[in-house]
């Protein structure tokens, strides 16, 4: 049977989450990052998978039939945007599963649990990430850009803002 499902973590989740983060880091940052940076991610990095479990309760997953194709992690904006600002820190869907609404579907769920307690949703994604279409297409609102620093390197983030009453 077919069944798909957006669903709260367990910790036994976490090893799963790190490998679609992982692989997707690879895919979508490739030609962004440095290759060797890329190269050098492990789906098995113990520290990686303990801060998973650390913060488990920050993850929502996307199943289906059983086998988990998409992540994200939110909560409290940490960019000072001040309380009435949720935000979305990672949303990454398996390669094969993308352009198949799972990612729509992570964020209706959010959406719908940070409504209870702020008004607004941020999400920041690299300037050169094909994401940027993807969040303006359902509805994010360009307002400004912040520093993303990977090995003493700054990238540029765009930040869209998400007004969660449309929602």
């Amino acid at each position: 049977m077919y069944i798909s499902i957006v669903s709260l973590t367990r910790k036994e989740d976490a090893k799963e989450i790190v490998f679609i983060n992982v692989s997707c880091w690879k895919e979508s940052y490739k030609g962004i990052f440095p290759q060797d940076y890329l190269d050098n991610l492990d789906v098995n990095n113990l520290e990686s998978i303990r801060k998973c479990e650390n913060k488990i309760s920050e993850y929502v997953v996307y199943e289906k039939d059983d086998q988990i194709i998409g992540m994200a992690r939110y909560g409290k904006n940490q960019k000072d945007y001040g309380d009435s600002y949720g935000e979305i820190y990672a949303l990454y869907v398996k390669p094969d599963f993308q352009k198949q609404r799972v990612g729509t579907e992570l964020l209706k769920y959010i959406f719908n649990e940070l409504k209870k307690n702020y008004k607004y949703v941020l999400i920041s994604t690299l300037k050169e990430n094909k994401a940027n279409d993807f969040y303006k297409k359902i509805g994010g609102r360009y307002i400004g850009e912040s520093d993303f620093i990977l090995d003493k390197k700054i990238y540029k983030e765009n930040i869209y803002e998400f007004n969660l009453e449309n929602y």
